[in-house]
């Protein structure tokens, strides 16, 4: 499929500069009639057309005053028209952060419900292209579902988080294969010397778990035998399954996916944390429990989607992309109570 013609192909082909283009395309008086005349020529000739969106922006930032009708769709298909955000679910809300960024650049953003009663893919796509929306942030699906069936090709799509799978679509994401890799380092600064692994839940995504998990058994390798600690086999596991490994390998500290669970099975160990046992959130979405762990800002990522959204409209890119791309948001450690410096 041949490229899209771009605001610099009509510049070049006319004669003149991109900005005589910008101006000549929306019939400004600052330029002749004659020259307006023949950019709108040489612009239909290479089917070049002005993105309503980013002609949107650019007004926007010359006026200092956000254009209110432009309009991007943050897309939820979950059984509930909220139940992707709190208190219906407690993982971390991308919301927040996506409209306050997108108001810095004269847009908004608004929620749209696939699962709304009645409505269809088909209907779903021309109502927004009724309503001149071409970006869409899919956020979050549901435990379970990972495709989403959509006219992609009519609109510039950026996924937050790693739910969707099919199709391919840029996508914005926590870096937890380095979460990992900096509680494994925080154990080993603090002196402890046998690190257990532990999935205590299921996770949206498996690669979410998978990243973690990588991160856990690339750094076994690197050290000694007596120190090297097999992850706990169960996934995820239940209490039973824990107590029967944690039993075997004895760990000083944990890595749990999420940590509330842990707590608990290990009180009724007989084990207390953090005294005998250090603990590490791994997911570390809500601080103020007090885990120790790395903790990403799901403002900063409903931002960072944003940003990599407007970028695709601005260069006319839509559709499933050839070669999608991930932007890994790296976290911040937050030290909590549960991993003290062992004496």
């Amino acid at each position: 499929m041949p490229a899209k013609a771009t605001l610099q192909d009509v510049a070049d082909r006319a004669g003149v500069h991109r900005t005589t283009v910008s101006l000549a395309l929306r019939d400004h008086p600052r330029i002749p009639a004659a020259t307006r005349a023949r950019v709108k020529a040489v612009a239909e000739k290479l089917g070049y057309r002005i993105n309503p969106l980013v002609s949107a922006l650019m007004q926007s930032r010359r006026s200092g005053r956000a254009v209110k009708h432009v309009t991007l769709a943050y897309v939820t298909n979950y059984p509930t028209r909220f139940g992707w955000r709190p208190p219906h679910h407690d993982r971390p809300n991308f919301f927040p952060g996506a409209v306050a960024r997108a108001r810095d650049f004269g847009y908004t953003v608004e929620h749209f419900w696939l699962a709304e009663p009645g409505m269809a893919p088909g209907r779903f796509c021309d109502i927004l292209s009724a309503r001149g929306i071409n970006g869409l942030l899919v956020g979050r699906l549901p435990p379970g579902q990972s495709a989403l069936d959509l006219a992609w090709e009519r609109f510039s799509c950026v996924a937050l988080g790693l739910t969707l799978r099919s199709p391919a679509l840029h996508q914005i994401t926590e870096n937890h294969f380095d979460a990992a890799v900096q509680g494994l380092l925080r154990c080993r600064e603090r002196g402890y010397r046998r690190v257990g692994f532990v999935f205590t839940e299921a996770n949206d995504s498996p690669r979410v778990g998978n990243r973690w998990l990588g991160a856990f058994l690339a750094h076994q390798q690197h050290l000694p035998a007596a120190e090297r600690v097999p992850a706990c086999p169960a996934i995820p596991a239940d209490e039973a399954a824990f107590r029967t490994w944690f039993e075997a390998t004895r760990p000083d500290a944990l890595l749990a996916t999420h940590a509330r669970p842990v707590v608990g099975w290990l009180k009724r160990l007989g084990r207390r944390v953090p005294r005998d046992v250090g603990l590490i959130d791994l997911a570390a979405d809500h601080p103020e429990l007090g885990f120790a762990g790395v903790y990403h800002d799901p403002a900063q990522l409903g931002a960072l989607g944003v940003e990599l959204l407007v970028g695709l409209l601005h260069r006319h890119e839509t559709g499933v992309p050839a070669h999608p791309s991930e932007v890994l948001l790296r976290g911040e450690w937050r030290d909590g109570t549960t991993l003290p410096p062992r004496s």
